[in-house]
């Protein structure tokens, strides 16, 4: 299906349908998050487990209210980051279908900052469900083009929005037990959180068996992973030290100032970023590790960040889910 206008992403939705959707993390598989059989076509289309709830995006706090019980430290948190890259988990109030929280009594809710999110969330007036635009555990895709080469022949209709601001996919934070607890690191850090809420914020390096419904998506062992199988270093120095230089592997670093180290190397090199920061990193995390699997070697080496920032702490999360074999 090729990429379609405005309006018809609108009456597609409103007909029950399913259209990837661009936001500031990555694109994502949009659906009426309270139809329940738009939601299976969702799952039925990512291939995904029903065990792995779907994220509700909303236009506010307001349309929050409608599906979920939140609280004053909620409250709080989406005055100073919503719209933006943090997924909040509430109790969920009865209109919102088990398939879209696993059947668990708790709903992941977002509001997305991207212009055309948002003016979609506007005309449709409907919360929408919309997990990654991608097949379930490979990498997700950070532009139109991404999500047309991940479905190919079944791929829905997809609204271009251009390349992705942020690249990874949102913070999510459980409010439903005694602290606050990060779930899956994202672009909101743990200090973020603090300096907002003045609380103890708890970071939990969740995994859990694709059977076990758990509250947050992306907490499988392996997931964002390429074909390509990914083997990866704790430092630079490690890589350098231990990774194959045969040609038929390829090497990704942070940034071209590691590319000398490399020069003895047959093995193909790619970096994430010109100048190795964080968010550039991010930015371009999932587009380089396509563009890896595209040239078809035998093992991607890879190395974790050694950043401590918020961002550096999701890369490196979904570098080591990546990796998992």
């Amino acid at each position: 299906m090729p990429k379609v206008t405005f309006s018809l992403c609108v009456d597609t939705l409103l007909k029950g349908g399913v259209v990837a959707l661009p936001s500031e993390t990555v694109y994502g598989l949009a659906c009426l998050a309270l139809e329940s059989s738009a939601v299976d076509k969702v799952y039925a289309l990512k291939s995904r487990p029903f065990s792995n709830p779907l994220i509700v995006h909303v236009l506010n706090f307001d349309q929050a209210l409608e599906i979920s019980y939140p609280s004053e430290v909620c409250k709080l948190l989406c005055q100073k980051f919503w719209p933006g890259p943090l997924t909040l988990i509430l109790p969920k109030k009865k209109i919102v279908p088990d398939n879209v929280t696993s059947g668990l009594e708790t709903v992941a809710i977002r509001s997305p900052s991207h212009p055309l999110f948002r003016k979609v969330l506007q005309a449709t007036g409907k919360p929408l469900a919309a997990p990654s635009a991608n097949p379930y555990s490979t990498v997700s895709p950070t532009s139109a083009e991404e999500v047309l080469n991940s479905f190919g022949d079944v791929c829905p209709p997809v609204l271009d929005g251009g390349k992705c601001e942020i690249g990874l996919e949102s913070t999510v934070l459980d409010l439903t037990g005694e602290t606050p607890t990060i779930l899956r690191p994202g672009p909101i850090s743990p200090t973020d959180l603090i300096n907002a809420t003045g609380k103890e914020i708890i970071s939990k390096n969740s995994t859990f068996k694709t059977c076990t419904p758990h509250k947050s998506p992306g907490l499988s062992a392996k997931h964002y992973a390429p074909k390509t199988p990914v083997r990866l270093y704790p430092n630079i120095k490690t890589l350098l030290k231990l990774a194959p230089s045969s040609s038929e592997n390829l090497i990704i670093i942070p940034s071209k100032e590691y590319l000398p180290l490399f020069d003895s190397h047959s093995a193909k090199v790619m970096i994430f970023s010109e100048n190795g920061d964080s968010i550039g990193i991010g930015r371009n995390l999932y587009s380089t590790l396509k563009k890896a699997d595209r040239a078809k070697k035998k093992t991607i080496h890879l190395t974790m960040i050694d950043e401590t920032n918020g961002m550096a702490e999701a890369i490196n999360d979904r570098l080591k889910r990546a990796s998992c074999s």
